[in-house]
């Protein structure tokens, strides 16, 4: 009997107190479904940044990851003296810690994906089975801010799926 009363009369009395509740369940839900599927999890196993960020920063910027998870514009890139740093923006965050790869662990090389797109493909060393595609105009601004830390000269290799 107590639910049939929660939910008794017009909705809007009840939906203004269950659906928020019910907005940020599903928000938290696929935002760690996507960490996991997208491998951001598995990098943050390893690669997990407790300190904060010193470098140059280049905000609003898009990857994909593992499975073609993408995240448009809601990424940040800093590239310091330690590595590579990664953090969404805080909307996003929620089971997306701050990432910071080293540049010695860090393997780079040109994909084109369809033939048409150039990308630079990012795989850290101890979970090389994630990779990190980003625009090759990142890569270049990236490999520019990590004073020659970061290099992908390598032949463009065909991306498959």
């Amino acid at each position: 009997m107590p639910s049939a009363f929660l939910f008794a009369g017009p909705p809007s009395l009840w939906f203004p107190i269950f659906f928020p509740a019910f907005f940020l369940s599903v928000w938290f839900l696929v935002a760690f479904i996507i960490s996991r599927v997208g491998g951001w999890s598995a990098l943050a196993d390893y690669y997990r940044s407790q300190q904060p960020f010193m470098g140059t920063m280049f905000r609003f910027q898009g990857a994909q990851f593992r499975f073609g998870t993408n995240y448009n514009g809601c990424l940040n890139f800093g590239a310091g003296a330690e590595g590579l740093y990664l953090v969404p923006f805080v909307f996003f965050r929620a089971f997306h810690p701050p990432l910071m790869i080293p540049w010695n662990e860090i393997g780079a090389r040109p994909v084109k994906l369809w033939f048409f797109f150039s990308f630079v493909e990012l795989r850290a060393q101890k979970v090389p089975f994630v990779p990190i595609r980003i625009p090759k105009s990142l890569a270049e601004k990236l490999a520019g801010a990590s004073a020659g830390r970061l290099s992908y000269n390598a032949a463009i290799a065909i991306a498959k799926f």
